[in-house]
């Protein structure tokens, strides 16, 4: 007998259902019979412009977005001033010097943006990356909250950020599967369990080989009380379709980065989807959603009509005689379906014809003894 794990505890001790658990977020419903929840990643491609971020906004609501997202830090809480870049960025030296330019948002500006997004009609929020910024998005009353990756491991902020009771996305890139556990059993002692648990590869950008999109389905079994979704960092493909096998695998949240040109300065911005791309994304993943249809195997109503005039019928290879006893030779196999199925033949061999049956006529019960 498999052992309850922690989480399972934690779950039975508010007797929470054992299925995956859903949410919602404004009048947008999350959860296994919900339409995928699409956030464009909006990070910092604004650059510190309130108008350039308010213009992503209202690319992402028209090309079909359900949520936007951006971050939300100060630099001298993030790095110490020495921490060294670790990507390429010609004339930055430190991570503190890189950040610093692009900290720019405080309260005053969030406050413009999820108002401006209201308007909009799309869902608006941030990832914090401390303690003091989830205050501030809280005071603002932010729908939904973002643990990044690279906060896996600080406890800290996930018990903080867990205890607003709001809708929990963590992404999980690098991170072993005892610490992604670790996270969701944490956020479960603190009474949350609206969380999504993102599957991401933290490269930048992620070459197609290194999505290993099966794990959707290893999360799923994995945490079969978490919705399960997809962080996706590789370059936009030419037809927009990697996140639409995400959605077949069972993702129901797509997070994909967004900018407004991927040819904008500053880093993040060529692996990010454009407003034409991110139509295109969405598109591909309603059509997805539409395709996958039905789990049940049955005859639906679309093959009623095809099935009755493809399938065939026991017809009279020849004109049947009155008390004749009819072999196999007497019987052809032809359309449409709407008489006796070939499955029945070895129920018909044998039996005595009742009436005079007229060539490539059907064979019915009616006319058989």
């Amino acid at each position: 007998m498999t052992q309850p794990t922690k989480s399972d505890l934690l779950k039975a001790e508010r007797k929470l259902p054992g299925e995956t658990v859903s949410f919602s977020i404004g009048d947008k419903a999350i959860g296994k019979d919900s339409p995928t929840f699409i956030v464009a990643e909006g990070a910092n491609n604004h650059l510190g412009d309130l108008a350039i971020a308010k213009k992503m906004v209202d690319a992402a609501a028209q090309n079909g977005a359900d949520a936007i997202k951006f971050q939300t830090f100060k630099a001298e809480r993030l790095v110490v001033k020495d921490a060294p870049i670790f990507w390429k960025m010609p004339g930055v030296k430190t991570q503190l010097d890189f950040y610093k330019t692009i900290d720019k948002f405080g309260k005053k500006e969030f406050r413009d943006l999820f108002r401006h997004a209201k308007k909009r009609g799309i869902i608006c929020f941030s990832t914090p990356f401390d303690c003091a910024s989830a205050d501030m998005l809280l005071e603002l009353d932010m729908p939904a909250f973002k643990i990044a990756s690279c906060d896996i491991p600080d406890l800290r902020l996930i018990r903080h950020v867990a205890r607003f009771g709001k809708p929990l996305f963590i992404s999980t890139g690098a991170s072993e599967l005892e610490e992604i556990r670790r996270v969701v059993e944490t956020a479960y002692a603190q009474g949350n369990f609206k969380i999504a648990l993102l599957c991401c590869t933290l490269s930048y950008p992620t070459q197609v080989a290194d999505m290993n999109l099966s794990r959707l389905t290893t999360f799923s079994k994995m945490f079969p009380g978490v919705i399960i979704g997809l962080s996706d960092h590789s370059e936009p493909d030419a037809q927009m379709v990697l996140p639409s096998l995400a959605v077949a695998l069972g993702a129901k949240v797509i997070e994909k980065h967004f900018t407004l040109s991927r040819k904008m300065a500053g880093v993040g911005h060529r692996f990010c989807v454009e407003p034409s791309d991110l139509k295109k994304m969405v598109e591909n993943i309603r059509l997805t959603e539409k395709a996958m249809g039905c789990r049940e195997i049955k005859v639906y109503a679309a093959e009623e009509n095809s099935r009755q005039n493809a399938r065939r019928s026991l017809v009279a290879n020849r004109r049947i005689k009155k008390g004749e006893k009819l072999s196999s030779a007497m019987i052809g196999i032809k359309r449409p379906g709407t008489g006796i199925s070939p499955s029945d033949i070895d129920n018909v061999l044998g039996k005595i014809a009742r009436f005079d049956i007229e060539h490539d006529h059907q064979i019915t019960w009616k006319l058989l003894k």
